[in-house]
Order: structure tokens, then C-alpha cells, then sequence
């Protein structure tokens, strides 16, 4: 079972906007907080696309806990060049409100036996409604995204909705890191279960990579 918050279709761009377009590919990697070593995923690929009209993203992933729900997270920070290096951390992108961070819910899903996922979005340019920072999208081009799988924990019916489309959905208080913002404490009915990012993807601006 695939579903995707409605707010993010992917929207594939007319050619004319392309002609403007940079796109960048690399794997997944398991983040430290996953439980897993971190490094690259064998076989995922996480693609994102960028222009004057926003960001646009397509990953593929696996080794992901079957039955978990999972949201994948499209976090674009605005003024990387006030991190201490490239890429910037979790601390830095979700806790410095001087980054002029947008972190928005880009699809959620239910891990099939298989293990792997396969998801699409757009982030348009301009104020982003379901944003967890009262930023708007201003600077897609030079942005750094972070692309990030967000895991739930094992599905709970009753609380399927909230598992699929936000941040919180069906996992406690303690599971939220302390340095993310208020509004990623009530976003979403919790629960019982332990949120835990599982994977990311690190897009840094060319001329900040180390």
C-alpha cells in the first residue's frame, strides 16, 4: 500500500522550465540515529531536481522494516553558508532559525514485504502551507536539501492518517528531538511507537561541498 500527502504531487516540468533545471543524483544512507552503520544504502537512489519553480525529488530505497509506517521529509535549508561545514547537521538544519529552514511532509507509505519504497514529490517556490517553520520557499537554487526518511514504527490502524502525513504521527513526545521546533511536537496524534529517522539523502550546493 502506497499513499502520498495530496499536497505534494510530483508534477513533471514543461521543457521550458527544465531548460533552467539542475538535477543531482546519489544513494541513501542510513543516518546515525537508524540503528544501521552509517553509509550508503547498496542499491537506493535519491534524485532531486531544482529551478527557479522549486525542488522536485524521486527516491528509491530498501531494507526498511515491512509494516512500518514511513514519511518522507523534503527539508530545504535557505542560508547553508551559516553552517560550521557542508552538509550541515540535523542541529543546524531543524535548530537554527537563522537557516530559514523549510521542513515539509513529501509522502508517506507502508513498507511492503519487500522492504523497499518508492516515492515522488514537488516543493514549489513561495509559502509552503504545511511547513514546520514559518519560512517560505525563496531560494530553491542554492538551498540545501536534506531528503529523509522518517520511520513511524509498526502501522496503527486508528492512527493510519496521522502515521502517513506527519511528523509525529503515532510515536511519543521523547521520540521528537529536542532541538526540532514545537510545531514538529504537535504535528500529528501520537502514540506509542519511537519515530526514528532511518535514511537521508545530503544535497549540498556546489560551490559550499567540501
Amino acid at each position: 500500500m502506497h499513499i502520498f500527502k495530496p499536497f505534494l504531487p510530483l508534477l513533471f516540468l514543461a521543457a521550458a522550465t527544465t531548460a533552467t533545471a539542475e538535477t543531482r543524483t546519489m544513494p541513501m544512507s542510513w543516518t546515525p540515529a537508524s540503528g544501521q552503520t552509517p553509509g550508503p544504502v547498496d542499491g537506493t537512489r535519491a534524485l532531486l531536481e531544482t529551478g527557479p519553480f522549486g525542488a522536485s525529488m524521486h527516491l528509491s530505497s530498501k531494507g526498511l522494516t515491512p509494516g512500518h509506517a514511513v514519511t518522507i521529509w523534503f527539508v530545504a535549508l535557505q542560508n547553508p553558508h551559516l553552517c560550521e561545514k557542508n552538509p550541515c547537521t540535523p542541529v543546524e538544519a531543524m535548530g537554527m532559525v537563522e537557516m530559514e529552514t523549510v521542513a515539509v511532509n513529501g509522502g508517506g507509505t507502508v513498507v511492503p514485504a519487500s522492504g523497499m519504497i518508492e516515492v515522488s514529490a514537488h516543493l514549489p517556490a513561495g509559502p509552503v502551507p504545511t511547513n514546520l517553520f514559518d519560512t517560505d520557499l525563496v531560494s530553491p537554487e542554492t538551498a540545501e536539501y536534506h531528503l529523509v526518511i522518517h520511520d513511524h514504527g509498526p502501522l496503527i490502524p486508528e492512527l493510519a492518517a496521522d502515521m502517513l502525513s506527519s511528523f509525529r504521527g503515532g510515536c511519543t513526545l521523547e521520540s521528537v528531538p529536542p532541538h526540532y521546533p514545537e510545531t514538529a511536537k504537535s504535528d500529528g496524534e501520537g502514540g506509542p511507537n519511537t519515530c526514528v529517522s532511518r535514511q537521508v539523502a545530503l544535497f549540498v550546493p556546489s560551490e559550499l561541498a567540501n
